[in-house]
């Protein structure tokens, strides 16, 4: 039972990573994902400006995206995959 968070663009790097499983029952919302995840002070600051996610992350849960209100207490289950996008840009 695991909820797999996926990173892209840079987040892979940041993360050392492309993706990440937890435990279902160590991240029951987004918000306790993000919490988990953001465990050095760079990542926390790459995702947080304070209390308050960026503004320019795009988050989905099985490629459906978030609304960054009330993001936090979206509930996740077993078997989701939770995408992790900074905001991007080019032409």
């Amino acid at each position: 039972m695991s909820i797999r968070a996926k990173f892209f663009a840079t987040f892979r790097e940041l993360f050392e990573a492309r993706e990440r499983e937890l435990p279902a029952a160590e991240a029951p919302t987004i918000g306790a994902l993000i919490e988990r995840l953001c465990d050095s002070p760079a990542r926390r600051a790459a995702l947080f400006d304070g209390a308050a996610l960026k503004p320019h992350l795009i988050i989905m849960i099985n490629g459906a995206p978030v609304p960054p209100s009330g993001f936090a207490e979206a509930p996740l289950c077993d078997g989701d995959v939770v995408s992790i996008f900074p905001l991007l840009g080019g032409g």
